[in-house]
């Protein structure tokens, strides 16, 4: 197997992206990834492509700012990546299916910690809740409430301080996409959002429901609202990931329609 290093994002499309739309449900995070950098909305740090016998059989990525990604790598590439990356930009962060992040952590360094164990879901058939309530896009006016909405998200997921969840927060609102509130008598309960599709895939998240309107499948009518705009704008699939220590998450998707794909892991090193 071989490693091509790309200092150009057009030159690692021409090369790579067609492996990674033939399987994009996987390899959503890479096109949504790469399509912001073709854009100018994302500086990409990291482009590999991994090639045998002539055949492209599998790419990394990462963008500045965001963890190593590793869906699109084969397992037995794990020590061709791990020489490549160590002659060239570093990473403190990795995410991808469990086995492609186990191979690596095992040999990049010693330490480090697990901050998420995820499950990606792909929708099969969706199941609209019967839940009290409509959906409607956000507007404009709405900009100061999902501001507000996905810091708190943020501060809740990882256990941070506002400032930092904002910080977060911030970095992430440069997706393009599409977003949705669930409201009940004219107020909004419930917010989700989704990627506008990429390679035919949109990517649910985040969903955030606030503390005083939880419990009433509020999250559920609303994920179920924006997949149904992702279809709408194109989308072949509707995936997401859920945080496989959030029980409650993980049944409210499966019970819209949502299926498990496969175990993924977010693994870090301070």
């Amino acid at each position: 197997m071989e490693a091509l290093t790309h200092n150009d994002i057009r030159d690692f499309v021409a090369t790579a992206g067609a492996f990674l739309e033939a399987d994009a449900v996987s390899h959503s995070v890479h096109l949504t990834s790469v399509d912001a950098a073709l854009e100018g909305r994302r500086q990409p740090a990291v482009l590999i492509s991994l090639h045998e016998n002539g055949t492209v059989v599998g790419a990394v990525t990462r963008m500045e700012g965001r963890p190593l990604h590793v869906a699109a790598m084969p397992p037995a590439a794990a020590p061709l990546v791990v020489d490549t990356l160590r002659n060239g930009p570093g990473f403190t962060e990795i995410t991808g299916p469990l086995d492609r992040v186990e191979a690596i952590r095992a040999l990049w360094r010693d330490g480090g910690r697990e901050t998420y164990r995820l499950r990606l879901y792909r929708l099969e058939d969706l199941v609209l809740p019967d839940v009290p309530g409509e959906a409607r896009p956000v507007t404009p006016a709405d900009d100061d409430l999902i501001t507000d909405w996905w810091i708190a998200f943020v501060a809740e997921l990882d256990g941070l301080p506002r400032a930092e969840a904002e910080e977060r927060a911030m970095d992430s609102r440069w997706m393009s996409a599409g977003h949705v509130l669930w409201t009940v008598d004219g107020v909004p309960v419930s917010w989700a959002a989704s990627t506008t599709p990429v390679g035919g895939v949109s990517r649910v998240g985040p969903v955030y429901t606030p503390p005083e309107h939880r419990r009433n499948g509020y999250a559920a009518a609303v994920t179920a609202a924006v997949s149904q705009w992702a279809y709408d704008a194109g989308a072949e699939q509707v995936v997401l990931t859920a945080d496989l220590a959030n029980a409650t998450s993980n049944s409210v998707y499966q019970g819209i329609g949502f299926r498990q794909v496969s175990d993924w892991s977010e693994y870090k090193w301070d």
